[in-house]
């Protein structure tokens, strides 16, 4: 008799930190955390992977943290790890609907969920949503940490081609009701 086996898919989770994709294989993370298979800082390239290795990657609420230098190599290394028809999936704070929320004075019926109500001020459930851990008097000293960097559909979708990613699309992320839903900008592209 015969045997048949199926080759399991080889799904990265780039900056896991300590809640993984269930889905990832590998997690990569600057941080020695709890089921980290590679601890990599994703700023030196090129990654501990060969090229077209893996059929989905995740960078979820990463990008934000690397400077605009940095960000546009990112994208480019994990083009070339990804295997061609593989799936991207990244995920970060929609600088843009931060921004409107705040010239529209629209933050404290839009921002529905409690994670961006932290505070009484929606200025400061704002700032602290854009610029994530340079307002915690800790946590911007852990290397890193703190958002320095923002995105909105358009200039992701920018640095997305410009990496070589084709098929670049927005789409919902289910993990929070409307209207604060689109706080996150969740975007798929493929190789």
């Amino acid at each position: 008799m015969v045997k048949l086996t199926i080759e399991q898919s080889i799904v990265i989770d780039i900056g896991s930190g300590p809640h993984p994709k269930p889905d990832a294989t590998h997690r990569m993370d600057l941080h020695h955390w709890a089921g980290v298979t590679q601890v990599h800082d994703l700023r030196h390239i090129p990654y501990p992977y060969e090229d077209n290795f893996a059929d989905k990657i995740y960078l979820g609420d990463v990008i934000e943290h690397l400077t605009v230098f940095d960000a546009p190599k990112v994208l480019k290394e994990i083009h070339r790890i990804l295997k061609p028809g593989g799936v991207f999936e990244i995920t970060c704070p929609d600088a843009l609907w931060i921004m409107t929320q705040i010239v529209n004075n629209t933050w404290d019926e839009n921002a529905n969920v409690s994670w961006l109500r932290q505070n009484e001020d929606p200025w400061d459930n704002a700032m602290d949503y854009l610029f994530g851990g340079w307002r915690h008097p800790e946590e911007h000293k852990i290397p890193g940490m703190g958002h320095i960097n923002g995105f909105c559909e358009a200039s992701l979708t920018k640095l997305l081609v410009e990496a070589g990613f084709a098929k670049v699309y927005r789409v919902d992320d289910e993990r929070n009701p409307i209207p604060a839903r689109d706080a996150i900008l969740m975007m798929v592209a493929t190789k």
